[in-house]
């Protein structure tokens, strides 16, 4: 399963809230492994699409713990706050499904809660992110992308 998520994704991605203009973003993600260390690492940036060129929006990093029994764990760090999300990981037909839900925030105390879903077969992976804010009170989607493998 690890094999299929290793390496470098690009593509683009669409966001939206109900408190914001909707708005198209381009993506880069490389997730990296450590034979000797049971975590994946991640960096994501995005660049959000404007009439006066791609501006940066969004840069992350964080760890992906797989564990053998499909329990997933992911921390990350993300422009001043920070995030652990609990799930689960399962084998559907070709692809891999990655199931993430927040159980603690620090650094933005607007967040309530979140939602990640990661569909991924070893030449795409696209995802999508739900989030809840003390402005809205409810789960919404908030970004939605694919993107392709990269060759090295």
């Amino acid at each position: 399963m690890v094999d299929a998520l290793v390496g470098r994704w690009t593509g683009e991605g669409e966001g939206q809230y109900p408190t914001i203009e909707p708005f198209g973003y381009r993506e880069t993600v490389v997730f990296t492994e450590r034979p000797d260390h049971p975590a994946v690492h991640y960096e994501q940036r995005t660049w959000r699409k404007t009439p006066d060129g791609d501006t940066v929006s969004h840069w992350e990093t964080g760890l992906l713990r797989l564990s053998s029994n499909g329990d997933v764990r992911l921390l990350n760090a993300q422009g001043g706050r920070s995030e652990v999300m609990e799930g689960t990981w399962e084998r559907e037909d070709d692809a891999w499904i990655i199931l993430l839900e927040g159980i603690g925030y620090a650094g933005d105390e607007r967040v309530v809660g979140s939602l990640r879903n990661l569909r991924f077969d070893g030449r795409t992976l696209g995802y999508s992110m739900h989030m809840e804010t003390t402005a809205t009170n409810q789960m919404s989607l908030h970004l939605e992308a694919s993107l392709t493998r990269q060759s090295d």
